[in-house]
């Protein structure tokens, strides 16, 4: 290795510009597959394909015509509700009008459900109803006729019976009992019962696919100005709200904070590195070295995950937060060189030799602690691994490559002062830990050891208390949950709604009408805590149809017998206004009007097959374990031919996230530290070395998930990557000690332990101070999410710094001392 890097420094030396001309190269053909990389915000995205909930979906999206709504407000504080139903109603006309493929289904007024009832009536009334209708008639009819008897008496008393008025009043009455819909929704619109909103709905099929469904959103907004709502009512408001419309929201959210906290963490990391070096010229130098690799790792990703999700949406702050570690540490060294006199060529010569081991062991455990997490199905943990990874990896050959020869290059137009003419900035930061363990090494050692048994009462007290999050709502966008107009408007629109009409509901597709029955027997059979009711098509016709004709027939037939009996002309309009026709026709699923029918019917026209089954009435849609528990009881519904239906719906995809969250990181920790140990165990000679780092590492592990137990944080599907990457990226700072050490120790230095710390735990310090700035930028983000996995690693690397460069060489100074006692 000695003289690959003998070689490549001569090459930096002599052809600086030539690498620097092909990283700048690598920058340029990076640009277009970033700009190809899209970002998918929805939780299913986190999923692998295999799951139950993703192969749903697929199945799902050919039959039905939308997964989600965009939907479309009018308000008027004023209630002017006949401005809000004429724009409505030329909005509707105006959207009609577009390609179907471009808008999807539009569902604006249900007031033909209110014609279709009138038209069916009389099978709207319910059995026992018409039952207790005819024997009332009956009763009448053979009262009339006794009165013809001249030896009858009739011996009730007359405000005792029922009259015939008050049977056809109730005719009336319980055969509309089917329009419902006129007192929920006035006329068939979706009004809020204060008259001050109305909503309309377009049911597209985009799902909430936030990178296509802004192409509706501009669609209808457009067509929205063209209309001029304050032409209609000075005070009208238009307002787009829905899952649509909060994808949509949620991922321009995620965009900006991404670039907001990729600012901020290169805006700090280049404050720090001033304040390090001393020098504006190290930004410079670091920038060119950092550069490439970054841009080149979201290339990659572009190839290899193909889009962004939740989990690495921010991997970029990440990235320059980490992967600027190794190009330190040599940088660091190089300026060493330099104040000790050393020419350019020498320096670089020096740098190479006295860091690439130690910064290609931190870097490759830190890729190895990404890497661990490619071993998972989970996506959200995939997808992290693979651009972390290669981030780790391209950093570190940069700072051995490309860093170099910009240091030459910036070296021929600006040389770098003699060391008289600066004095040694970069060391300071760590003189006090190596003070600190110098002269009370058991008091370090002891005090770790009572923070270690502490962290080991609250990880125990945790784990037995449950430490998964199972509130989904602690892992969405607070910020924007609070101050988005439409998240408050979409609230009162599901005031007008039922909750299996808001989304809330998990959907069930069958493969045949014929199924539904089967379905629905199942669901009645399961327990209020897992549903509170199921939905279909079906519960739009009238029930119990076929019982009802022959009760209609004799209804009718004796309401024509008593009519001869009549004489008022107001009882003789009732009786001829509510008398059941002669012919009845029960219709069936075809005949339901449209806007009704759509809801559950799917892209080919079938009407029928699919159910929505409702939330316990005692449950929450953010809770996981009754998530877990709905979907699962769900999962246990078969069809006539024993198949599964697939289902559609939050509630699965959650479930299926809590699962692999369970079932992925034990796998994924597991690697990482095997890995870790075996890399360190390989790069060093001496076996106590290993075993220092190892402790080192360990110990800060444990002390983080102690603070994380102090503080009450609860593990999610974010934050639990902390452990498996914290291996990898906690043993760096030990790592670097440890060689430095051992140089120090050759060089025949007389406090080793010391000079290690106060030498390169300088350059330690500044790597996890620009660690921590990676991470904690992510508390830009509105994600409840990503701000406890930020302060899970902020939290890592306090803890494996402080086990690094105060606890070790505590340890180290002691096990010293009684050497030399002996």
């Amino acid at each position: 290795m000695s003289n690959l890097l003998e070689r490549l420094a001569d090459l930096q030396i002599r052809r600086p510009f030539v690498i620097l001309l092909l990283a700048a190269s690598i920058c340029a053909g990076s640009l277009p597959l970033i700009r190809n990389l899209g970002l998918d915000s929805r939780f299913i995205a986190l999923l692998p394909e295999s799951r139950p909930s993703v192969q749903d979906l697929e199945r799902v999206r050919d039959r039905v015509l939308g997964l989600s709504a965009l939907t479309v407000a009018v308000q008027s504080p004023s209630r002017n509700v006949d401005a809000m139903r004429r724009f409505i109603g030329d909005l509707v006309k105006r959207l009609e009008e577009l390609p179907p493929d471009e808008i999807g289904v539009i569902d604006w007024n249900i007031g033909a459900y209110d014609e279709f009832v009138r038209e069916h009536k009389h099978l709207y009334a319910s059995l026992d109803l018409l039952e207790r209708l005819r024997d009332s008639l009956e009763e009448r009819y053979d009262r009339e006729r006794l009165k013809n008897n001249p030896f009858w008496v009739d011996l009730e008393e007359d405000d005792e019976r029922e009259t015939l008025e008050d049977i056809l009043d109730e005719l009336e009455t319980e055969s509309e009992r089917g329009e419902k819909t006129s007192e929920q929704f006035p006329d068939g619109y979706y009004q809020h019962e204060d008259g001050d909103l109305i909503a309309m709905f377009i049911r597209s099929e985009v799902g909430s696919d936030a990178s296509t469904a802004g192409r509706i959103i501009d669609r209808v907004q457009a067509e929205i100005d063209r209309l001029d709502p304050p032409s209609y009512g000075p005070d009208l408001v238009l307002t787009l709200s829905g899952d649509v419309i909060m994808a949509e929201e949620e991922q321009q959210t995620i965009a900006r904070e991404l670039v907001l906290a990729t600012t901020l963490t290169v805006a700090t990391v280049l404050l720090l590195i001033v304040l390090f070096f001393g020098r504006p010229r190290a930004i410079v130098l670091l920038g060119a070295g950092l550069v490439p690799p970054v841009l080149a790792s979201f290339a990659v990703a572009d190839i290899t995950v193909d889009s962004l999700n939740a989990s690495t949406a921010f991997l970029g702050s990440i990235i320059i937060g980490n992967g600027v570690n190794p190009n330190i540490i040599w940088l660091s060294r190089y300026f060493e060189q330099r104040r000790g006199g050393s020419d350019v060529g020498d320096a670089i010569h020096r740098a190479h030799q006295n860091t690439w081991l130690a910064t290609m062991i931190a870097s490759g455990a830190a890729a190895l602690a990404y890497g661990s997490l490619m071993i998972t199905d989970f996506r959200g943990f995939r997808d992290f691994g693979i651009i972390g990874g290669v981030g780790m990896i391209l950093c570190w050959v940069s700072s051995i490559t490309v860093l170099p020869a910009a240091v030459v290059a910036y070296e021929r137009f600006r040389p770098f002062p003699t060391a008289k003419e600066r004095k040694r900035q970069w060391g300071r930061y760590a003189d006090a830990f190596a003070a600190v363990a110098e002269r009370a090494p058991r008091g370090v050692v002891a005090a770790s050891g009572v923070l270690s048994l502490l962290s080991v009462v609250l990880v125990t007290y945790a784990v037995i208390q449950d430490p998964f999050e199972y509130d989904f709502s602690k892992l969405r966008s607070v910020r924007q949950e609070s101050n988005s107009e439409a998240r408050r408007v979409q609230g009162r629109v599901n005031d007008i709604l039922a909750s299996h009409e808001q989304g809330r509901g998990i959907a069930v597709l069958l493969d045949s009408v014929d199924d539904v029955p089967i379905i629905e027997k199942q669901l009645d059979a399961m327990p209020p805590s897992i549903h509170a009711g199921h939905h279909s098509l079906y519960e739009f016709l009238p029930q119990d149809a076929s019982q009802k004709l022959p009760l209609l027939g004799e209804i009718r037939q004796l309401c024509i017998d008593i009519r001869d009996d009549v004489e008022d002309e107001e009882t003789l309009r009732k009786i001829d206004d509510n008398i059941p026709p002669e012919r009845i026709e029960v219709p069936t699923l075809g005949d339901l009007p449209e806007e009704v029918a759509l809801r559950f019917a799917e892209k080919d026209g079938t009407r029928g097959r699919i159910m929505v089954v409702e939330e316990a009435e005692e449950a929450s849609i953010w809770d996981g374990r009754y998530l877990v528990r709905w979907a699962e009881a769900l999962r246990t519904l078969r069809m006539s031919d024993g198949s599964r239906p697939p289902l559609a719906g939050r509630a699965p995809v959650f479930a299926d996230m809590i699962s692999a969250v369970y079932n992925d990181m034990p796998k994924a920790i597991g690697a990482a530290f095997l890995a870790t140990v075996v890399l360190v165990l390989a790069s060093f000679r001496r076996r106590r070395d290993s075993l220092l780092s190892i402790m080192a590492l360990l110990m800060g592990i444990l002390w983080m998930a102690g603070a994380m137990a102090g503080l009450g944080m609860k593990l999610n599907f974010l934050n639990f990557v902390a452990f498996p990457i914290t291996f990898g990226n906690g043993v760096d700072y030990s790592i670097n000690v440890l060689r430095r050490y051992r140089l120090e120790e050759q060089a025949g230095s007389e406090e080793p332990i010391s000079s290690a710390v106060r030498l390169s735990g300088g350059a330690v310090v500044l790597c996890s101070l620009t660690t921590i700035v990676g991470y904690t930028s992510l508390y830009v983000s509105a994600n409840q999410a990503m701000n406890s996995f930020g302060l899970a690693m902020a939290i890592s690397e306090v803890t494996c710094l402080m086990a690094a460069v105060l606890t070790m060489p505590a340890v180290m100074i002691m096990l010293s001392q009684r050497k030399e006692s002996r």
